[in-house]
């Protein structure tokens, strides 16, 4: 008991210095000027997306960043997006409606509404956005800027979390919670073990001409988590990539209930543990349950410094990622079994091979593809 309680205690340590090194590096873009302003295509895969995609198109048009071009994948969507789109495009010369297909036998949809757009794109970086994902000017240049300064074949940027709700309050600061206490984000560009890899798909900016030559999405066609894949194939290719967080924009509402939460992690969360089932569970039986330990292994003593080790890495994970310092403390008994959930809903979903996105179900279309 006493070895198990030291573990827990030395564990939770190592995620504060985690932490800690990922505040004090600022791991956030810079207000810097681009060497040249290239031609961005800007590229949007939608699916049923018309509470989001009106927003996100006219914040494109009024970026202060003009040379852009912006494409959108229409996903067969069932509602009002295409019409949206197209009325759109018919005011603003910069944005490209494209007509979805059906999907191929082998292919997740998101991957193929990217390969579908990258084929279109005519510029010399492609970025990546989901639809519900808001811009603010500045943005586009910083980004640009920061690609072209260190040389990134990728940049990807995890956005500030908008959360208005109870539910999203407890499911969606476990995808910061995650990351920023067991990856110090410095390392996804300074080191090319693939281990060290996180990238979030809402905004992925690629060098084109990297892109074009492998073709990503394609490559991986029928990876469920195809951002990490991407990220940890061009490590393995000697590429420069890296991961930031996100000072203000991109800025995103990610869920808007405790169901469609549970879902889209429980569709990823094991890739934040490197694809490791066991790693997962046992992450979240330490971080929940790890006090009962020190409790019962170390003296009283032990267990006031545990709590405020606790405590303390929610507070840098919390002003790291730009989120309410004091909501995720208070909420931090209802997340941690929040995730739990995530962990238990993703064994079931992938023992029964019924992972659903979009009205999909992807462990289905992966299945097929292997036939």
């Amino acid at each position: 008991m006493t070895w198990i309680a030291i573990f827990i205690f030395a564990f939770t340590a190592v995620r504060i210095v985690v932490a800690l090194i990922n505040y004090v590096g600022k791991p956030w873009l810079k207000n810097i000027e681009p060497s040249e302003e290239a031609l961005i295509s800007v590229l949007i895969p939608a699916r049923n997306e018309e509470k989001n995609i009106q927003r996100i198109l006219e914040s494109l048009i009024k970026q202060d960043y003009s040379n852009i071009e912006i494409l959108v994948y229409d996903d067969l969507s069932e509602d009002q997006t295409a019409s949206i789109v197209k009325d759109l495009s018919e005011h603003y010369s910069k944005i490209r409606y494209i007509q979805g297909v059906p999907l191929p036998i082998d292919w997740l949809g998101k991957n193929h509404a990217c390969y579908k757009l990258s084929l279109h794109a005519r510029g010399n970086y492609l970025l990546f956005l989901d639809a519900d994902v808001n811009i603010g000017n500045g943005l586009m240049k910083n980004a640009l800027a920061h690609v072209q300064k260190n040389n990134l074949a990728l940049l990807s940027i995890f956005p500030v979390q908008e959360m208005y709700s109870l539910a999203e309050r407890a499911t969606v600061p476990l995808m910061n919670w995650i990351l920023v206490s067991l990856l110090p984000l410095a390392l996804t560009r300074l080191s090319n073990r693939k281990s060290l890899a996180a990238a979030n798909g809402q905004f992925m900016f690629f060098d084109a001409e990297v892109y074009h030559r492998e073709s990503y999405h394609e490559t991986l066609k029928d990876h469920k988590v195809e951002d990490i894949a991407i990220f940890r194939l061009m490590k393995s290719r000697r590429l420069r990539v890296e991961t930031l967080l996100s000072n203000k924009y991109p800025s995103c509402r990610m869920y808007h209930s405790w169901d469609e939460a549970l879902s889209g992690f429980s569709k990823n969360v094991f890739e934040f543990f490197g694809g490791s089932r066991l790693f997962a569970i046992l992450f979240g039986l330490i971080t929940t349950f790890g006090f009962l330990f020190v409790l019962l292994g170390l003296p009283t003593v032990c267990l006031a410094v545990y709590f405020i080790m606790v405590i303390s890495l929610r507070i840098m994970i919390s002003l790291a990622s730009k989120q309410n310092v004091l909501y995720n403390i208070i909420l931090a008994p209802l997340q941690q079994i929040t995730f739990l959930a995530v962990i238990t809903r993703a064994l079931i979903l992938q023992n029964k091979k019924a992972t659903q996105w979009k009205g999909r179900n992807i462990d289905q279309i992966i299945k097929e593809g292997e036939k």
